[in-house]
C-alpha cells in the first residue's frame, strides 16, 4: 500500500475546515479534554467560521453570486468591476459566523489586482467581524464575470429535508466530514431509499440566512445506503444561489468514524487506507529506530476519545483497542519503513460490538522534486497543469502545476516517473532536480463566433489522432483568449460535440479560432434536446439554470425534443436566437366512467398517449402501484398548448395549458366495481390469500381476473372492467363457479352474485401442530368424479364452497395422501377441524 500524496495542491474554493484531531507535542501527556462535540441546529452555514451571505452594493448590480467569500458580480456589458464597485468599503456585507449573524467591524487591506495575466482586474480585502464577543477575520475577493459563469455555489446553504414525490424525509448534518465535504444523514433510521430511487420529483428544503427555500433537485446516485442529489440554483433578490451536490447517508450500522484522539509520543494523523484505516506518525524517525521503540504500548500511547456511529457521538467508555500486533516487515510497497502495528478498534453500542481494522505506521518517506519544464523551442511551460505518472503504478498519477516561469516543485515517493510526452526519471533516496524539454509548443489566440453580436463562446478542446495537447486554458479575459501546449500537427477544434475549426500547428505562435456556432437561448426548465434534421445522430443537450437555457448550435434546422417528444422545429441562423420553452406541471388521477377514482393498485397497465399538435408528446404506462407510499395518478411537465389523452385510440381527456400548472383527471372507459359473492346462507364468500377469481366478457371473450385479500370483509373481489355481461370462469375452491354471472352497467359501484353453495372449512393439524401453509387438501364428492384441491393458508386453514352432498376430505402428508374426514352438506355450512397423526 501507499498513502495518498498531494503534490502542489490547488487552492480550494472553500476555507480549510477546523482540524478534527488536535495532536500533542512529543512526549507530552495530553489533557483529558478534546475539542467539544458539534451541536448542529439546522442553522445557515453553521460549520463556517465566517462567510459572506449577501451584499448590498453602492451601485445597482444586475446580479451576483457567492462562493465561500468569493464574490462574483455578473455582467455581460461591463468592461471593469469598478463600473459597479468603485469602492468595496461602500458596500454593505451580511456575514455569519458558525450559523449566527455577525457584525462587520472593518474592511481593510483593500488591493486592486490589475497585473495578473489572463485575469480581469479584481479586488481583495480583509473583512473583520464580531460575533458573541469573538473576532473573526477572512480575506474576501470580488470579481467581475459573465452571465454564463458557473463560479457561484450554494454558499453555505443548510438543507433541512428532502421531498420525494410528496413524501418528506428530514435531514441532519453529518458529525463527520470526509475530504472536506459537508454531508447529511436521514434523521429516521428506517428510511426506504428505494422510494427515493423510484421518485419522479425531488425537492430540497433548506435555510439561507434566516429564510427557508424549497428548490428542485435531480438524483445522481441512489442505493440502499446512500443518496446524492444536485440542487437547482435559485434567485434571492439579485443574488444567484448556485446549485450543489448534496450527499445523504442512511443510518445502516455499517461503519463508525474516529472523531477525536490524541497520541502521547508525537503528532499522529488518521488517513484512509486500503483494507484498513491508517494512523500515521508524522515525525521522521531517528536512524535505527522503529515505531516499536516509540510506541511501547499502543493502547496507552494512542487514546481514542470519541467515535461517530450512525451520526451519534460515542465516548471512550464505549471504545477499546484490541489485538495489537507488531509486524517487522515494511508496510509500504517501496519498503522505506521499518515495520508497523496492526490492531482493531471495537465500538460497543447497545451491547453490540462493532470492530474495524487499523494500522499505526510511520510517515512514508518522500523527496523534494523540483525543476523547470520548457517547450521544444525553449519557452517556459508556464501556468500549466501537466500530468505526471508513476510507472510502477498505473493508478498513481499526479497533476503538477507550474508557475509563470515554468518551474515546479513537489514531494514524491521513491520510484520512476514520467511527465506526459516526456522522458522517465527516477527518485531514489535523495532530493531531485529535474529540468525537461517536452516536445510541445505554446499556442495562443482569440476565440470568436462568426456573425455574433455578443462575445459569448463555448468551451472547446483540441483533438487529433496523431498529436497531443497536454494543457489548455480557454476563455480568458474580455476577448476570450486561450493558450495551450501542444505537439506539432493538425487539430480539430471540438466544441459542443461538433467540429468548429481546424488548426495546423507548426510551432509556437498565435492561432485564432473562429467558430460557426449560433447561440440559442430562452426561458425554460429541465432538459431540452436539439436534433439535426439532416442527421439525427447529431443531437445537443441544454439544461436550464435560473429558468433559462442556452445551447450552441451549427446553423441549420433542428427538432426540439423534450424526452422523446418533438415539440418544435426551428431554423437556426448564425448569431443569436431567442426561443422560449417554459414548462408547467400537469398532474391528475384516473377516474372510472362514473367519476369514481380508480385505486392505484387496480391500474391495468393502461397505455395513454399524450398528444400535442396531433403528435405524441408523451406515453404514460399506468401500471399497478402496490406500495402504500407510491403516489397515485400521474405527473409530468408540459409546454403551453392544446393536449388530448388517448387510450386504445379513443379520447379520455383534453386540456389547454396557457401559463400555469394544470390538474387534469382522465375518465377511463371502465367501471371500478366491488363484487359481493354470497353463499346460500347470504354469507360473503371470501377469497383467501394467493387465490383469484377469473371472469370472461360474454361479448368479447376477454378474460379478466384479480387476486385480492380484503381484510375488512366487505367484498369478495374488486376489479376494473368495461361495461358488459360477464361469466364467472374459475375459482378452484368452488366447482360450480361457472354457473354464475353478472353485469357491469357503468353506474353501479357494487355487483352482487347470489349462489347456492355452502362453506366447508376448518384447520388441519398433524400430531397437534398446524401444518405448513403449502399443504394440499383434497375434497372428493362421493359418487362423482369431481375432486377439488387447495393448499392451506393462515396456519393450516382450508376452505371450499360446494353444493349439498356427501364429501371425503384427504390431506397430502410426507407419508402420502391420507383420508382425514367425511363431511355431509345439506342446508348449512360445516366447519371440520382435521386432527391427523403421522
Amino acid at each position: 500500500p501507499s498513502l495518498p500524496s498531494t503534490p502542489t495542491p490547488k487552492p480550494d474554493n472553500k476555507p480549510d475546515p477546523t482540524p478534527i484531531e488536535t495532536m500533542m507535542p512529543p512526549d507530552e501527556t495530553p489533557a483529558p479534554t478534546v475539542k467539544p462535540e458539534s451541536n448542529y441546529q439546522g442553522l445557515y452555514a453553521e460549520k463556517e467560521p465566517l462567510i459572506v451571505s449577501s451584499v448590498a452594493f453602492e451601485k445597482d448590480v444586475p446580479s451576483y453570486s457567492l462562493n465561500y467569500n468569493d464574490i462574483y458580480v455578473i455582467s455581460e456589458e461591463a468592461d471593469s468591476l469598478k463600473e459597479f464597485v468603485p469602492d468595496v468599503t461602500k458596500c454593505t456585507y451580511n456575514v455569519y459566523c458558525y450559523g449566527k449573524k455577525a457584525e462587520v467591524k472593518s474592511i481593510t487591506d483593500v488591493v486592486w489586482h490589475d497585473d495578473e495575466e489572463w485575469q480581469k482586474p479584481y479586488y481583495s480585502f480583509l473583512l473583520t467581524a464580531v460575533q458573541g464577543g469573538k473576532e473573526y477575520k477572512q480575506t474576501v475577493t470580488m470579481k467581475l464575470v459573465r452571465e454564463d459563469s458557473e463560479e457561484g455555489s450554494e454558499n453555505g446553504m443548510t438543507w433541512l429535508s428532502l421531498d420525494a414525490d410528496g413524501e418528506k424525509y428530514e435531514l441532519e448534518q453529518s458529525l463527520h466530514d470526509e475530504e472536506g465535504e459537508s454531508g447529511y444523514y436521514f434523521k429516521d433510521k428506517e428510511v426506504n431509499t428505494s422510494k427515493i430511487q423510484n421518485a419522479e420529483n425531488i425537492k430540497l428544503v433548506g435555510v439561507y440566512e434566516e429564510q427557508q427555500y424549497t428548490v428542485n433537485a435531480r438524483k445522481e446516485v441512489c442505493d440502499d445506503y446512500f443518496v446524492s442529489v444536485i440542487s437547482d440554483s435559485f434567485a434571492k433578490d439579485n443574488l444567484a444561489v448556485g446549485s450543489g451536490m448534496v450527499y445523504i447517508d442512511a443510518k445502516t450500522d455499517s461503519h463508525f468514524y474516529i472523531d477525536a484522539f490524541t497520541a502521547t509520543k508525537g503528532e499522529v494523523n488518521l488517513y484512509p487506507g486500503y483494507s484498513e484505516e491508517c494512523f500515521v506518525y508524522e515525525p521522521a524517525l531517528e536512524k535505527g529506530k522503529t515505531l516499536k521503540d516509540i510506541f511501547a504500548n499502543v493502547v496507552e500511547d494512542l487514546k481514542i476519545y470519541r467515535a461517530v456511529y450512525n451520526n451519534v457521538y460515542w465516548n471512550n467508555e464505549n471504545i477499546e483497542i484490541r489485538n495489537v500486533v507488531w509486524h517487522d516487515e515494511p508496510y509500504y510497497d517501496d519498503k522505506t519503513d521499518h515495520g508497523y502495528y496492526s490492531f482493531n478498534i471495537v465500538l460497543t453500542v447497545d451491547g453490540q460490538e462493532n470492530e474495524q481494522s487499523y494500522v499505526l505506521v510511520e510517515k512514508q518517506k518522500t523527496y523534494a522534486v523540483s525543476g523547470k519544464l520548457t517547450t521544444e523551442d525553449g519557452l517556459p511551460i508556464a501556468e500549466a497543469e501537466v500530468l505526471l505518472s508513476k510507472l510502477s503504478d498505473e493508478e498513481c498519477e499526479y497533476t503538477i502545476e507550474t508557475d509563470k516561469n515554468g518551474c515546479f516543485e513537489t514531494d514524491l515517493q521513491k520510484g520512476t516517473y514520467e511527465f506526459e510526452l516526456g522522458q522517465t526519471f527516477t527518485v531514489e533516496d535523495r532530493d531531485v532536480v529535474h529540468n525537461e524539454k517536452l516536445p510541445v509548443y505554446k499556442i495562443t489566440g482569440k476565440v470568436t463566433r462568426t456573425g455574433a453580436n455578443t462575445p459569448d463562446v463555448p468551451g472547446f478542446n483540441f483533438e487529433s489522432e496523431e498529436s497531443s495537447c497536454i494543457y489548455l486554458r480557454d476563455l480568458l479575459g474580455d476577448d476570450n483568449r486561450y493558450y495551450a501546449y501542444v505537439q506539432k500537427g493538425t487539430y480539430t477544434v471540438q466544441s459542443c460535440d461538433c467540429p468548429v475549426d481546424t488548426v495546423e500547428v507548426t510551432g509556437s505562435g498565435t492561432y485564432d479560432i473562429k467558430m460557426e456556432l449560433a447561440l440559442v437561448s430562452g426561458k425554460g426548465s429541465g432538459y431540452y434536446k436539439f436534433v439535426d434534421t439532416e442527421d439525427e445522430n447529431n443531437c445537443y443537450w441544454a439544461f436550464s439554470v435560473f429558468d433559462t437555457y442556452n445551447v450552441y448550435l451549427k446553423p441549420g434546422t433542428y427538432y426540439v425534443k423534450i424526452e422523446d417528444a418533438t415539440v418544435d422545429t426551428i431554423e437556426v441562423p448564425l448569431g443569436e436566437m431567442t426561443k422560449d420553452y417554459e414548462m408547467y406541471s400537469c398532474k391528475g388521477e384516473l377516474l372510472d366512467m362514473a367519476g369514481l377514482q380508480i385505486p392505484k393498485d387496480m391500474y391495468g397497465n393502461y397505455e395513454i398517449l399524450v398528444m400535442r399538435n396531433e403528435v405524441v408528446y408523451k406515453k404514460l404506462i399506468m401500471a399497478p402501484k402496490f406500495d402504500e407510499d407510491d403516489i397515485s395518478g400521474f405527473k409530468f411537465d408540459v409546454l403551453a398548448g392544446e393536449y388530448e389523452f388517448l387510450h386504445n385510440g379513443k379520447s379520455v381527456g383534453r386540456m389547454t395549458v396557457t401559463d400555469s400548472n394544470v390538474v387534469k383527471d382522465l375518465t377511463m372507459p371502465y367501471k371500478y366495481v366491488k363484487i359481493k359473492m354470497l353463499d346460500a346462507e347470504d354469507e360473503l364468500i371470501s377469497i383467501y390469500p394467493k387465490r383469484r377469481l377469473k371472469f370472461a366478457n360474454k361479448g368479447t371473450s376477454s378474460i379478466y381476473y384479480y387476486m385480492d385479500d380484503d381484510e375488512s370483509g366487505d367484498y369478495t373481489s374488486r376489479i376494473v372492467l368495461p361495461t358488459g355481461d360477464y361469466q364467472c370462469v374459475d375459482y378452484y375452491c368452488m366447482p360450480s363457479i361457472g354457473d354464475y354471472g353478472f353485469t357491469v352497467d357503468g353506474s353501479s359501484d357494487t355487483v352482487v352474485i347470489n349462489t347456492n353453495v355452502y362453506k366447508i372449512s376448518g384447520s388441519c393439524k398433524v400430531n397437534g401442530a398446524e401444518v405448513s401453509d403449502d399443504t394440499w387438501v383434497y375434497l372428493h364428492k362421493k359418487g362423482d368424479a369431481t375432486e377439488l384441491s387447495s393448499y392451506t393458508f393462515d396456519e393450516g386453514k382450508y376452505e371450499f364452497y360446494v353444493e349439498p352432498g356427501e364429501y371425503e376430505i384427504k390431506v397430502s402428508l410426507d407419508s402420502g395422501i391420507v383420508t382425514a374426514a367425511d363431511v355431509t352438506i345439506t342446508n348449512a355450512s360445516v366447519e371440520r377441524n382435521l386432527e391427523l397423526g403421522e
